[in-house]
């Protein structure tokens, strides 16, 4: 019986663990924008921010859970 406890304490544990890791605050290199979800209040700012500087190389990632 304890090592069924054990058992579920250590996946509930492994659960929280992962949540916050995948669910929690982000952190971004110096100098680098904070990360943010794209929408239509500020794709505007997405547009801008993308052709500031024609010369860097850029990335769109568009993640799709269907």
């Amino acid at each position: 019986m304890k090592k069924k406890w054990i058992v579920l304490a250590a996946l509930a544990l492994l659960l929280l663990s992962a949540g916050i890791y995948f669910w929690g605050p982000s952190a971004v290199p110096h100098g680098q924008r904070q990360l943010s979800e794209l929408s239509s209040d500020n794709f505007a700012d997405f547009a801008s921010a993308f052709d500031a500087e024609p010369e860097a190389a850029r990335l769109v990632l568009l993640v799709s859970p269907t």
